[in-house]
């Protein structure tokens, strides 16, 4: 019984947790090289989703943490893989620059770098998205764009490991940008409006709220099993 009580508690707070922060998801990590790829899987809701970097100018991300300036120019690639992530998932959109379009402080606009005075983050509003769908999010760097239009097709210096120097050349040996400014490999993504989210691939590190979440399905797994051993 005290079990069976435990396991309610335990869903109330996962429910909570999940209801308070599920529309939102922010990663950070670091790139190694310049053609490294990083994957992150979410679920399509009804509403319009939001993909954006804070990375190559810095702010505070969905998640409220504070993102330093610094990090590599970076590209948002998006594929329908509702069937799985195969060679021909369809891209159905990408973004490098974020829009320079709109007027300043728009909900869809990003920042310059202080540095660079360049807005080289990444932005992408999705409203047409068919709910309940899965999708795939790559991140790369610029000049390493999804060739298209597949996933299949590749990314344009795949394999090429750190190309940056010859492309924008800065003295550096990796991470240089078309200021010829040398950058790190630092990236920092929200997904925003989404059902669910995950990093699959680079070793991204999850927001201290998607690793509740986490934590929430681990100790109901493990309740699962203490239940079984008892019985």
């Amino acid at each position: 019984m005290r079990l069976s009580r435990f396991g309610c508690l335990l869903a109330t707070v996962c429910l909570s947790v999940a209801t308070g922060i599920a529309g939102s998801f922010s990663f950070v990590g670091t790139f190694t090289q310049d053609d490294q790829l990083a994957f992150f899987q979410f679920t399509a809701p009804s509403a319009t989703t939001m993909l954006r970097t804070w990375s190559y100018a810095g702010g505070t991300n969905a998640a409220g943490a504070v993102i330093p300036d610094g990090g590599f120019d970076p590209i948002l690639s998006v594929f329908d893989a509702t069937g799985g992530l195969v060679s021909s998932s369809l891209l159905i959109a990408a973004n490098d620059n974020g829009d320079f379009t709109c007027p300043t402080n728009a909900p869809n606009c990003v920042s310059p770098d202080p540095n660079t005075f360049s807005a080289f983050d990444s932005m992408l509003l999705l409203p047409a998205l068919n709910p309940g769908g899965i999708y795939v999010v790559v991140l790369s760097q610029a000049d390493n764009s999804a060739n298209g239009p597949t996933y299949g097709d590749g990314f344009r210096e795949a394999g090429n490991g750190n190309f940056t120097p010859n492309t924008f050349p800065c003295g550096g040996s990796a991470f240089c940008d078309a200021n010829l400014a040398q950058r790190t490999g630092n990236w920092a993504v929200d997904i925003t409006d989404v059902g669910r989210a995950a990093s699959i691939g680079s070793g991204a590190v999850p927001e201290p709220g998607t690793m509740l979440l986490l934590g929430c399905g681990l100790a109901g797994l493990g309740l699962v099993r203490r239940r079984k051993n008892q019985a």
